[in-house]
């Protein structure tokens, strides 16, 4: 496994246990975060190279943005989907009360919601900061890097919309 994508994996997992951390005062001992098995990081890199591969439709963008402000409105949280896979995500989105009409509202199932929030998600930090040479990091579906580079407009409203 590349430097790379041990770094994405510990950071992943770690991310939780570090943001808490930063909230607790001093005095109170630091905890190691768990260190990923071999069965998980293969599954990270399988739901990695999903979400770069996944397909956006041309009209991603706007329509994304358009629901996510929806979802704001409607005051609905996402799940805490931090350590889980991309299937359990779906299904966990898929389970919050009053986010389905929502999505269908918008030509979105809760699939097609992760997914393309993680192919966007992927595909844009790929594009902003390129893997090095040599990396194993997930190649990103080039009609979706197309699509972001052709709408620089889009992706930052969709960027601002997912903050």
């Amino acid at each position: 496994m590349t430097k790379r994508l041990t770094i994405l994996a510990a950071a992943l997992t770690a991310a939780l246990p570090v943001a808490a951390l930063a909230q607790q005062p001093q005095q109170q001992p630091v905890q190691q975060a768990r260190q990923p098995s071999a069965a998980e990081i293969a599954a990270f890199k399988r739901d990695m190279q999903t979400a770069a591969q996944y397909p956006l439709p041309a009209d991603f963008l706007p329509r994304m943005t358009a629901t996510l402000n929806a979802i704001r409105a409607a005051n609905i949280s996402p799940p805490n989907a931090q350590n889980l896979s991309l299937a359990q995500t779906i299904d966990q989105t898929a389970a919050i009360p009053g986010l389905a009409p929502i999505l269908s509202a918008h030509g979105f199932t809760a699939r097609d919601f992760v997914l393309g929030l993680s192919s966007f998600g992927l595909t844009e930090s790929l594009i902003r900061q390129p893997p090095p040479a040599g990396a194993q990091a997930p190649t990103p579906n080039p009609a979706n890097v197309a699509l972001l580079r052709a709408h620089q407009q889009d992706v930052d409203a969709l960027v601002q919309a997912m903050n």
